[in-house]
């Protein structure tokens, strides 16, 4: 993957205490910061002296609680220091929660640490208050399980999934949550960009998100006292952040920049026990716009199948006949051709029904799951059973061979699908220079 251009521009930093470097760089270009002086974080990662981190398509902000010097080489959209941060407030909540995290291990009984979902408004800032929280947690030695219930700009693997990670290490700062190795993430195939294209789905996968997660941290006192924090999806409606509260057991409810939101949800949940917190929206969050979002899910996708720019890797083509796989679709969709129904009209079936997808030329370019299922029979029950069932990686689809009934597929790794049955969504992506 090649890095875009950097220009010869070349600018110092004074960043003084309790500020934060704020930058605003394209997709086209690209820049390279280097501590020079001093100590900073990246959304609570601490930067290594004289340590170069490249940066393309980000809106980002490093911070320094002494005072410190950068070195900016490249162009940007927007670069200024901003003195007026949250960051008080966030280092109180991290502070808040690790004493949790020690009251939970002081117990003799596996007993669960915190556990934390994040709500707000569209471009709040949620995603980075999970990165400081966790990074925090992790340089105190704590492994929390990061939740992302958000399917539109999934942090782990691509979009169209949930997913549920270990974190061990320090979050990468150059590439997020897709630098390195996640130790071993938990993911699902939702399909969709908005729980709202499928709410009773999603539901039902929190379910079982919130299962398979409460098994893990069961047989792991470390991580069971770590806690969890959760980031959900900007327009998840109230109804689904009970869901998911309950779901999880949630024991703090972390409201940002809205004033509506935190009334109401600590009016409902004031007799639950479930501690609910205000926190204000930083002021270096930034709107970003539909192309914006488009290129980093393309980018997204692009970083599962060839790595990141720092870290290259190679995907692999392979050929999957049609008699050797059974392609399914969780949830709505015509089960007629408009041919046979009246003008006007579909039939839908149920948002939760498993149906088998025709192989044909409208995959091209799907990316497709592959789950640990077995095939099922054809069966309401047996097809209920893929509900849940859990992504051991993806493949995208480049042709469909429909003469030889077979369909071309780039997978990360080397050899044939190591099970039969895919999920099918509606995210789509091409491959471009």
């Amino acid at each position: 993957m090649s890095r875009p251009p950097l220009s010869s521009a070349v600018k110092e930093w004074k960043v003084g205490a309790g500020e934060e470097f704020r930058f605003e760089v394209g997709f086209r270009s690209r820049i390279e910061i280097r501590l020079t002086q001093g100590q900073a974080e990246y959304f609570g990662a601490e930067l290594g002296p004289e340590a170069t981190y490249s940066f393309s398509g980000e809106n980002g902000a490093v911070y320094s609680w002494s005072g410190c010097t950068l070195r900016v080489a490249g162009d940007c959209e927007s670069a200024y220091v901003g003195g007026e941060t949250p960051m008080s407030s966030y280092i109180n909540v991290h502070m808040a929660l690790q004493q949790m995290r020690v009251a939970a291990r002081s117990e003799e009984d596996n007993k669960c640490g915190p556990r934390v979902l994040l709500v707000g408004p569209e471009d709040s800032g949620k995603t980075s208050l999970a990165r400081i929280l966790l990074n925090y947690a992790v340089r105190q030695s704590e492994t929390p399980m990061y939740v992302d219930l958000d399917p539109r700009d999934a942090s782990v693997t691509v979009p169209g999934t949930l997913s549920a990670t270990p974190i061990t290490h320090t979050i990468d700062i150059e590439a997020g949550f897709m630098g390195g190795e996640p130790a071993s993430p938990l993911v699902w195939q939702f399909g969709h960009e908005s729980p709202a294209e499928n709410q009773a789905l999603f539901n039902q996968l929190v379910d079982c998100m919130a299962e398979s997660i409460n098994r893990r941290l069961d047989v792991d006192a470390k991580a069971n006292a770590a806690g969890l924090i959760a980031d959900t999806r900007v327009g998840a409606s109230d109804a689904a952040i009970e869901h998911a509260v309950k779901a999880f057991g949630i024991t703090t409810l972390v409201v940002v920049g809205n004033e509506r939101m935190y009334s109401l949800f600590s009016s409902r949940f004031e007799a639950s026990g479930v501690s609910v917190v205000k926190l204000a929206r930083s002021g270096g969050t930034v709107s970003r716009d539909a192309m914006f979002r488009q290129l980093s899910s393309a980018r997204a996708i692009r970083c599962y199948f060839n790595g990141t720019e720092s870290e290259p890797t190679m995907s692999y083509p392979t050929v999957a006949q049609f008699d050797d796989i059974t392609v399914l679709r969780v949830g709505e969709d015509a089960v007629a051709p408009s041919s046979s129904l009246p003008l006007g009209e579909t039939r839908k079936l149920s948002e939760t029904t498993v149906f088998e997808v025709t192989c044909d030329e409208a995959l091209t370019h799907s990316v497709l799951a592959v789950t640990d299922a077995t095939p099922p029979a054809d069966t309401d029950s047996e097809r209920a059973g893929i509900v849940g069932a859990q992504a051991l990686g993806f493949v995208n689809v480049t042709r469909v061979d429909m003469d030889k009934r077979r369909l071309m597929l780039v997978a990360p790794v080397r050899g044939q699908l190591p099970r039969r049955v895919l999920l099918y969504g509606s995210i789509k992506w091409m491959e471009t220079l």
